[in-house]
């Protein structure tokens, strides 16, 4: 049994970003405590309120038969998930069929992040001290994690994530694209004009800001402008500062109508807040289209690319790669980039 524990907690601690270690982690539990269904939630906050995002889940069907559940956002979370959430504290319930619900927190530096769900035919002693035990690892390996993939600054991820945040989206997409015309759907019906965006944001005229007022002015600017993008985009959206005044954001696939009305919202609500000692800000975006094929570092240079435009022609505004490309007013580039990634 100790060998058997020790080669658990090596599975979980080998790995390298947050989606494998919550893998290692059910299926860890599952392995040595059994149970009948296992999920990972996140909560975020919104402007609204606290919302909440399953982030993984395995549900058995039988000894050998199991279902992995894919990220959702929960609309409707169970009123013990919240306080969980909210309190911090393990919550436990007994189903009148004998099953018992378990939600246990997850805390970075003394903050509840997420939960972990449970659900058993009952948990003897050992069994329960296994679980809290598998759970402090992952909360403690959880934090390094983050840690490695967050910018200091403005907690949004960092540089040297983004191609391989990029590729597990995209692959994920694949899936679900091969999953509707399995199921003999119509994938018309999956498309729609949908497809997934990269935006360059770019922060207009900061060196201003960091001449005029100093670094640390500069430094809390970039901190407000990176709350506001994580209150006002979704959750499910990759969010990353690229350094300096930059940063891109992926969004998960719909049309470009959309798209630019998101955008055009968040250049306004950028527009309408109050930084300190700036009387006026505002950003200028350049998107792209995503597909699964493309290479990272082709839509960065062309997001990048209608980025420059934007720029060049009046700033604080959204332009888009195809649309430019389309009315000639970008050259069509067929050599390699001149962005460095790293």
């Amino acid at each position: 049994m100790q060998e058997e524990l020790l080669n658990s907690v090596i599975k979980i601690t080998k790995t390298r970003d947050i989606d494998s270690l919550e893998y290692s982690l059910l299926s860890t539990i599952q392995e040595l405590v059994g149970c009948q269904h296992l999920c990972v939630y996140k909560n975020f906050n919104t402007q609204e309120d606290l919302a909440v995002e399953r982030s993984i889940g395995l549900t058995m069907h039988g000894e050998r038969e199991f279902e992995w559940l894919d990220r959702q956002v929960i609309e409707q979370p169970q009123s013990e998930l919240i306080s969980c959430l909210q309190s911090s504290c393990i919550i436990t319930v007994q189903n009148a069929d004998g099953i018992e619900k378990r939600w246990l927190p997850i805390n970075i530096h003394e903050t509840p992040v997420g939960a972990i769900e449970v659900h058993s035919g009952g948990l003897n002693s050992n069994e329960q001290v296994l679980l809290n035990a598998f759970v402090r690892i992952y909360e403690n390996y959880l934090t390094i994690l983050h840690e490695n993939e967050r910018d200091k600054l403005t907690g949004l991820l960092n540089r040297q994530t983004f191609e391989k945040k990029l590729k597990q989206l995209l692959e994920k997409q694949v899936i679900k694209q091969n999953r509707h015309i399995r199921d003999e759907q119509d994938p018309r019906t999956f498309h729609q004009g949908a497809t997934s965006w990269l935006a360059m944001i770019d922060i207009d005229h900061f060196k201003q800001v960091n001449d005029n007022y100093g670094h640390v002015c500069g430094d809390e600017v970039l901190l407000l402008v990176a709350q506001k993008m994580q209150q006002f985009f979704r959750s499910t959206d990759l969010l990353f500062r690229f350094g300096g005044e930059e940063f891109v954001l992926v969004f998960e696939p719909t049309d470009q109508a959309s798209i630019e009305a998101k955008l055009e919202q968040f250049l306004t609500l950028i527009r309408n807040t109050h930084f300190p000692f700036v009387k006026t800000l505002t950003v200028s975006a350049g998107l792209a289209r995503i597909s699964p094929y493309d290479f990272p570092i082709n839509v960065l240079e062309n997001a990048d690319r209608a980025l420059y435009y934007a720029k060049e022609n009046g700033r604080d505004q959204v332009a888009f790669f195809e649309t430019l490309l389309n009315a000639n007013k970008l050259e069509r580039h067929d050599e390699g980039s001149g962005i460095d990634l790293f």
